[in-house]
């Protein structure tokens, strides 16, 4: 496989155009065309659609885009694992989550690594939940913290339980709803829901929910985001599910959380390759995360119902 027409390919879908891509590479935009020509070839999928203004994407090249880009975009990692190693980095930490996660318990618990490690260097990825599952099966980082559990790993992973929350809805202090105790699936059958995407793995949650009250989910806005989601309802536009772990994400000023009724639980964890383990800079980090985790119990006896740490 030629990884110089992979990398071409790739910016191309970034950048929008050939020539853009060819530039960023430093090659002809003719040297360029012929290198797609022979990946098309490799591949044998027609990659893009060809007219005199631009390259589009086929419906074959947006799905070899979507499993291929973390692969292409895991070799830029190359020189700098090359570097760590000659130089013998071991202060490095890196860690991948997702956004409403990261903001809600991986932020504060780096904090606390950083007070206790000062020197150390760390880099913090943020990505979507799908891009998240594929980075993990790259094996390129020291620990992942995301929901559980997790799939679509190209290696062997390890996933620990670290806590579990508790499935609350979010609403505008003045909703309807904002009276009640709990909120069941027959409340919200007439409510425009906001949350993620259909296939989403808390998107399935929150169908789950309805579907076990017989109520059909009626989404009115579904987005890559639920901090989006939830920002949106705490201005009164509907309703949205979040946790009291990842509440803090967001301002909720104007907004109450009424806990969902039969209860619904999610666990968060921590993930690491099974051949490498955890290495001990990692275990450090779990430990602040675990004093995170009660340190946010701490703020209300509601954070103490819906925030359960996993021993």
């Amino acid at each position: 496989m030629n990884i110089k027409a992979l990398r071409l390919f790739r910016q191309i879908v970034i950048q929008g155009s050939l020539s853009a891509a060819a530039q960023s590479l430093h090659i002809s935009q003719p040297a360029a065309s012929r290198l797609i020509s022979q990946l098309e070839a490799e591949v044998r999928i027609p990659l893009f659609h060809r007219s005199r203004r631009r390259l589009l994407l086929t419906e074959e090249g947006e799905q070899f885009f979507r499993e291929a880009e973390h692969i292409v975009s895991g070799l830029d990692e190359i020189p700098r694992i090359a570097h760590d190693i000659r130089t013998r980095r071991a202060q490095r930490f890196r860690v991948l989550t997702a956004a409403r996660i990261g903001q809600g318990l991986v932020a504060p618990a780096l904090v606390r690594m950083r007070r206790s490690h000062p020197d150390m260097e760390i880099q913090v990825d943020v990505y979507s939940r799908m891009q998240l599952e594929k980075q993990l099966g790259i094996g390129v980082y020291d620990l992942g913290v995301i929901s559980l559990p997790v799939a679509h790993s190209l290696l062997e992973i390890v996933a620990t339980p670290l806590v579990k929350v508790r499935a609350e809805a979010l609403m505008a202090a003045d909703h309807p709803l904002a009276a009640q105790a709990s909120i069941s699936a027959d409340d919200l059958a007439s409510q425009p829901m906001l949350g993620l995407g259909p296939g989403q793995v808390w998107r399935d949650h929150i169908d789950n929910f309805l579907q076990a009250g017989g109520v059909e989910a009626r989404h009115i806005v579904q987005s890559s985001s639920s901090l989006l989601a939830c920002q949106m309802a705490r201005d009164g536009a509907g309703v949205a599910v979040l946790d009291r772990l990842c509440a803090p994400s967001i301002d909720m000023t104007g907004a109450v959380m009424r806990p969902l009724t039969p209860e619904r639980w999610v666990s968060f964890g921590y993930v690491h390759t099974e051949r490498d383990g955890l290495s001990p800079t990692a275990r450090i980090f779990v430990d602040c995360m675990r004093e995170a985790v009660a340190a946010i119990r701490e703020h209300s006896p509601a954070d103490r119902e819906s925030i359960l740490p996993v021993e």
